[in-house]
């Protein structure tokens, strides 16, 4: 499907860095997903292949990631000044983010993401953020769960996303700090972080769960996501071709329509392409969520 353009006008782009609004690019489509419009760069930045995007407000906002050589002259203007165009030229998301700024997070708490509780391979947490320095690992939902890779000056650490903590940089919880600054007081760092290919959890791959918490029998409404996927970033879900929706800071996808008895496939789809499918009944009903300190 090409992305939706409203009627064409000639006249010049406004360009702020990468992006711009009122425009769009035709063709070469790669792949779409339901997000946010200030998402849609980012998910570009970490989607392989990803050279260039439309978003516009179909379906509730959709983010249009297009493949293939391209320059800010091939951008075409629009009337439409709710859709946004832009070219990617963040850094891959499997580089190292240097020099992040970091805090620490003294609390004790389930954090944003909404992770189930289990057996965690990973049990150090942080609340990711979102400044300029973290690049294409700026916090999304589609992080949550996944391991990064942190090194503030006294050895690497391998440290899950549990939270979001937006508007900031890195956010250690209290044993994470502790290990990554070789017990520093609480203030203020700098450390270097990359996306770990890691399972999160102690058994082996990818898991379907329910959001805890969100209701498990209703068969009009199901909210769940895939967990365990060894640093592939999940970036779309689907059932019977409906997509589905993140409702909040956390990996899972919402959807509101039915009946969906259990015995539906759910198809996830991979930043890659590539796609993984579990039927429903097969999902993990743990209600309660993981607490972190």
């Amino acid at each position: 499907m090409s992305s939706l353009s409203g009627h064409v006008m000639k006249r010049s782009i406004e360009w702020t860095g990468n992006w711009a609004l009122a425009c769009d690019f035709h063709e070469n489509n790669l792949m779409n997903v339901q997000i946010r419009g200030e998402d849609c760069g980012s998910r570009c930045a970490s989607t392989s292949g990803c050279t260039h995007f439309t978003w516009t407000t179909h379906n509730g906002g959709t983010c249009w990631m297009k493949q293939g050589a391209v320059s800010k002259e091939n951008a075409v203007p629009t009337d439409d000044r709710s859709m946004v165009c832009g070219v990617n030229e963040k850094e891959p998301i499997n580089e190292v983010m240097n020099d992040v700024h970091t805090t620490r997070h003294g609390a004790t708490e389930y954090g944003a993401c909404a992770l189930p509780a289990s057996d965690y391979a990973v049990t150090n947490p942080v609340a990711l953020g979102n400044i300029e320095s973290l690049k294409a690992l700026k916090f999304r939902p589609e992080l949550c769960g996944h391991i990064l890779n942190v090194d503030c000056g006294h050895g690497s650490l391998d440290i899950i996303v549990t939270n979001s903590n937006l508007g900031g940089g890195l956010d250690l919880y209290g044993s994470t700090w502790d290990k990554l600054t070789n017990n520093k007081p609480p203030g203020i760092t700098s450390c270097n972080v990359k996306l770990a290919d890691r399972n999160a959890f102690q058994f082996d791959g990818p898991r379907c769960y329910y959001n805890p918490g969100s209701p498990i029998d209703n068969a009009y409404y199901k909210n769940i996501g895939l967990l365990n996927t060894n640093g592939r970033l999940v970036v779309k879900a689907t059932i019977d071709n409906q997509s589905g929706v993140h409702q909040g800071t956390n990996p899972y996808y919402a959807f509101n329509f039915g009946p969906i008895d259990e015995n539906k496939q759910v198809i996830f789809t991979f930043e890659d392409g590539n796609t993984h499918s579990v039927f429903l009944r097969d999902c993990q009903k743990q209600q309660n969520q993981q607490r972190w300190s």
